[in-house]
């Protein structure tokens, strides 16, 4: 979960940054990064030790580009786990009459529930924006999973990760709808930023209509959050997109807790 947790890498895109904690300047690092160093740095993959990592790598993804609207899983599609490499991807499930929305970016790994439990409901997982993944059969990951204990705790951590972020981040419920808002943006930006027009980064793909229903939260009451903030220059909005003037702010203003020696709490902090 970059940010969130000590000694993650900055990934913004397909690219990784360094910051300067005593400024908050972010800068693109000078060498170019090899693909290899992409998987290195994969918050999921990183869990691995390096012959684990090697050992999955060459055993069976396929690394897949998938453009804005691409379905990855569900009815019809598909059940293949994947390993976001970088993207921003929409997950639904289906639970009788009502759904769950879930954002989810690089280091998430798709379908991990069900590798446990195979009467999980399939999620859909749709693309946001150009996103990057490795592909792997569902039972063949379990194989996998099952002779390697060290992938198997580390799919177990991804699925309490979701746990942590539907309670730092999606069940805040007693909070105002800018709080939420803003936490809700915090973790998009740790999670699924890209290079930004005006600022160092920003949040692409995600509607304002994909935004309430991650929160629960009406359209109305989104809308009003958005002007809200826009208005307090805490957010400059586009066409599916969000940029931030001030990390700090953003994140100050979601009341949101970080984990000491995170580089949330860094900037937060700045």
């Amino acid at each position: 979960m970059a940010f969130w947790k000590p000694d993650e890498p900055i990934q913004i895109g397909s690219s990784f940054y360094n910051v300067d904690i005593a400024t908050g300047r972010i800068d693109r690092e000078e060498t170019p990064s090899r693909l290899g160093t992409v998987f290195d740095r994969n918050p999921f993959l990183r869990k691995l030790s390096k012959e684990a990592r090697h050992s999955f790598l060459e055993d069976a993804p396929i690394s897949r580009a998938h453009r804005r609207g691409d379905e990855l899983r569900g009815v019809g599609i598909g059940t293949a786990v994947h390993v976001v490499l970088s993207g921003c991807v929409l997950e639904r499930t289906q639970f009788g009459p009502s759904s769950t929305a879930r954002f989810l970016g690089a280091g998430a790994v798709l379908g991990c529930s069900e590798i446990f439990d195979e009467r999980a409901p399939l999620p859909t997982a749709t693309c946001l924006n150009k996103t990057w993944t490795l592909a792997v059969p569902i039972e063949r990951m379990r194989a996998m999973a099952e002779s390697n204990p060290g992938l198997m705790k580390a799919i177990g951590s991804s699925v309490t990760d979701r746990i942590e972020a539907t309670e730092r981040i999606y069940n805040r419920h007693a909070l105002k709808p800018e709080q939420r808002l803003c936490g809700l943006l915090g973790h998009l930006l740790m999670h699924c930023a890209v290079p930004g027009r005006s600022y160092d980064f920003m949040v692409k793909g995600p509607s304002q209509t994909d935004l309430a229903d991650a929160l629960s939260l009406s359209i109305g009451s989104v809308e009003a959050a958005v002007k809200s903030l826009r208005k307090r220059e805490i957010v400059v909005t586009g066409y599916r997109s969000y940029e931030f003037p001030s990390v700090r702010r953003l994140l100050e203003t979601s009341e949101l807790q970080f984990p000491q020696g995170s580089l949330a709490r860094t900037l937060a902090s700045l």
